[in-house]
């Protein structure tokens, strides 16, 4: 009996201590969960004992504060007002102090608390645009054309309500523009012969929806100039872009609808701009150095202060064009129609015009120095204090009815009718050319 007494009570103590054990998370076939409960809770003991002392602290520190308002604060108010004044008279100046202090410890709570809440809606919401941001990327890349449409323009969105995040929204957007826009488009026919032609390329609607984001941003919030490189935009519709101080250097814009766009300041070194049409667009101090503009619309453009030093301008259409001050050295301007264009001051050194048409053209004070201007027309044209010298070739250029007062002439070249060159400033006046031939001869 006694055994089996001290057996149930050695039962029954084990039993109780695998209740404790349990409790605690321990188990008899491994306890690294007992020391990992363990831990927790003496790692949780700084943290509750941090978060007791400060609202202890909040709350004696809210207590200091009410007692120096409601206290030496009121009484010196109440003084201040009721001077050396005892008895009711205190009373009542302290407890109108005590009320004045209330309502101003009312509004700061207010204040306080419009400030708390500014803020959780500010942590709120830039939290939404993260969010928002994360699931644009990821469209993205998705495999979808329109699933990618969709996310390039949620990107526009985030851009526009989220100044902050513009610059990185345009990082993007061109990065994409850069990797994509050189892929073929449309792509070959699938099973089609190997040496069978591709399609003639064109724009891919997703880059077409991120150049157009790109286009229409507000560049007040750009940090940097925005980067499209050696894109291929063939064809690409980029009529009233905005495009200021964009970087298009080598871009392939051929055939590119330019109409009304702003490329201000713009990086166009090396671009081919073939058959591009940029009416009306502007392109005031932007650089084309070296472009290829063959046959390329820029009637009414404005080109002022523009570089196009050795650019391809063939056949170009600059009719009522702005090219004031603008640098056409060495420029192929074979061909190209310049009427009534504004080429005041504007650099033409060693440039090419062949068979250009200049008629009405304002040339005042250009530099024409070693120019090729044969069969060149410049009827009605006005060259006052223009510079034909320097080997500047004239042969078959016609100048009926234009202005040349002042005009640096060639001594080899023949003075038109009704001209005459000063022998000792070469400039020409108006005068009468056999008598300026026989003093010649």
């Amino acid at each position: 009996m006694a055994v089996a007494a001290a057996l149930d009570m050695s039962r029954e103590t084990v039993r109780k201590r695998r209740m404790r054990f349990a409790a605690v998370g321990y188990h008899p076939k491994g306890h690294a969960g007992y020391f990992l409960h363990m831990s927790n809770r003496r790692d949780d003991w700084p943290r509750r004992l941090r978060w007791l002392a400060g609202g202890i602290a909040a709350v004696v520190l809210a207590m200091a504060i009410a007692w120096v308002l409601f206290v030496p604060a009121a009484d010196w108010l109440a003084r201040h007002d009721v001077g050396s004044a005892k008895g009711p008279l205190l009373q009542t100046a302290r407890d109108d102090a005590r009320g004045q202090l209330l309502t101003l410890g009312g509004g700061l709570f207010v204040a306080g608390a419009l400030a708390y809440t500014a803020r959780s809606y500010s942590l709120s919401r830039e939290g939404q645009v993260t969010d928002r941001y994360t699931k644009s990327i990821e469209q993205l890349g998705s495999e979808t054309l329109e699933v990618r449409i969709g996310g390039i323009y949620a990107l526009e969105r985030i851009a526009r309500d989220s100044a902050r995040d513009h610059p990185t929204v345009m990082e993007v957007l061109s990065a994409f523009v850069r990797e994509h826009s050189r892929e073929q488009w449309p792509p070959p026919p699938a099973g089609g012969r190997s040496d069978a032609r591709a399609p003639e390329h064109t724009t891919r609607a997703d880059v077409q929806a991120a150049v157009t984001v790109i286009g229409r941003r507000n560049p007040r919030h750009d940090l940097r100039p925005v980067d499209l490189a050696a894109v291929n935009l063939t064809r690409a519709d980029l009529t009233h872009a905005t495009l200021d101080h964009v970087n298009l250097t080598r871009a392939n814009l051929t055939d590119a609808d330019l109409t009304d766009a702003h490329l201000n300041q713009a990086n166009l070194i090396g671009a081919d701009l073939t058959v591009a049409d940029l009416s009306n667009a502007s392109l005031v101090q932007a650089d084309l150095s070296g472009a290829q503009l063959l046959a390329v619309s820029l009637d009414g453009a404005d080109l002022t202060h523009a570089s196009l030093i050795g650019a391809q301008l063939f056949a170009a259409d600059l009719a009522f064009a702005k090219l004031g001050v603008a640098f056409l050295t060495r420029a192929d301007l074979t061909h190209a129609d310049l009427t009534y264009a504004d080429l005041v001051g504007a650099d033409l050194t060693d440039a090419h015009l062949n068979q250009a048409n200049l008629t009405h053209a304002n040339l005042r004070g250009a530099h024409l120095r070693g120019a090729d201007l044969t069969g060149a027309t410049f009827t009605d044209a006005d060259l006052t204090g223009a510079r034909l010298i320097n080997n500047v070739n004239l042969s078959g250029a016609t100048f009926t009815n234009a202005t040349l007062d002042g005009a640096m002439w060639l001594a080899s070249a023949q003075v038109p009718e009704g001209w005459q060159r000063d022998p000792d400033s070469y400039r020409l006046k108006r005068g009468n050319t056999s008598s300026d031939e026989s003093a010649a001869n």
